[in-house]
């Protein structure tokens, strides 16, 4: 009987770790097939860690030999994030470069419960015609089975959303 008492709370136990896990943490990959565009880049992963009120989100861009890297920590407690920003990958093909101080201004929530994350991100971006301030509003929504995110962005410089979907991989698949 103190067995199978001992099991069920063992059970118990693990069901409440188990459920304490974030459902955007882990690692994801891009299906372009399913979703707008990546110009210019193959292959997209995402890396999300929760911790606390600490989101970050770490992208891994590839096209053959060319890769690149970007982390985006956002503390959820603070009214705003400044990231500093190396390099600006989305788009790289139309011309448009971080600009201004080469920062971004990152504010986030939960909205939803913790299935979906809301960024608003402010950034300035330089191109041939001069600095262009730019908003994106990027919601990260997990399905309800948790093997599919969808990002949405709405970027004040584009008409139309830009939606990418991403499938959950485990560890051996992000190092293929």
């Amino acid at each position: 009987m103190s067995r199978v008492f001992f099991c069920c709370c063992v059970f118990v136990g693990m069901l409440g770790t188990l459920r304490a896990a974030n459902p955007l943490a882990g690692t994801w990959r891009l299906e372009p097939d399913r979703g707008t565009d990546l110009p210019a880049w193959q292959t997209l992963d995402l890396d999300i860690r929760v911790t606390g009120h600490v989101v970050t989100i770490t992208r891994k861009f590839a096209a053959g030999r060319r890769t690149f890297e970007d982390v985006t920590p956002v503390d959820l407690a603070k009214p705003f994030n400044v990231v500093p920003v190396a390099w600006w990958p989305d788009n790289r093909h139309i011309g448009a470069y971080i600009g201004g101080d080469k920062t971004e201004r990152v504010r986030g929530e939960w909205i939803g419960g913790d299935h979906t994350l809301r960024l608003t991100t402010d950034l300035v971006l330089a191109t041939q015609q001069g600095d262009h301030p730019v908003n994106i509003l990027s919601n990260y929504t997990v399905s309800t089975n948790g093997r599919q995110l969808t990002l949405i962005e709405i970027r004040s410089t584009r008409s139309r959303p830009v939606v990418y979907v991403f499938q959950r991989i485990n560890g051996d698949e992000a190092r293929a």
